[in-house]
């Protein structure tokens, strides 16, 4: 992504189609895996993703963006992006492999958000997008969580 504040308009049609992206890789992800409480975990992630595109779609029509306040993480990140390899979805995908996928496109979402806002200091937008990256990162927290609980607590 270029370096630059993009117009309100672009701005959220960016952050739009980040938003897309986000929920096709949990409407996958409820496919592929089986685990009850994982799968509770990305939908809860997935819909949340919605509620975010569907905020920003509204502000295209001039309604003011207020978020909710979620819950905070419970943690700080545990990088699990630098230790755990991303391999692009497939047919023979495990649900370890969905898991790992996930928590490196939340990181990256995260990323967005971070970019976003830092571009766009001063701006109107820098708030909305300070907003955004926080509640991201509480998803890439949960995820990382659920990752720990299922397959790391066995090494």
């Amino acid at each position: 992504m270029e370096p630059v504040c993009y117009t309100l308009e672009g701005a959220l049609e960016k952050a739009i189609e980040n938003e897309q992206h986000s929920i096709e890789v949990y409407r996958h992800a409820l496919k592929v895996v089986k685990d009850q409480q994982t799968r509770m975990i990305l939908k809860e992630v997935g819909l949340e993703e919605l509620e975010h595109k569907h905020t920003l779609e509204k502000a295209l029509f001039g309604e003011t963006i207020a978020l909710h306040e979620k819950e905070e993480a419970t943690g700080p990140s545990m990088n699990l992006t630098e230790i755990l390899h991303e391999k692009p979805l497939s047919g023979t995908s495990t649900p370890q492999d969905v898991m790992i996928f996930a928590i490196h496109d939340e990181k990256k979402t995260v990323e967005f958000y971070k970019q976003m806002a830092s571009q766009c200091s001063g701006a109107p937008m820098e708030s909305v997008f300070s907003k955004f990256q926080k509640q991201e990162m509480i998803h890439l927290t949960r995820l990382e969580e659920a990752y720990e609980k299922l397959y790391m607590a066995h090494m």
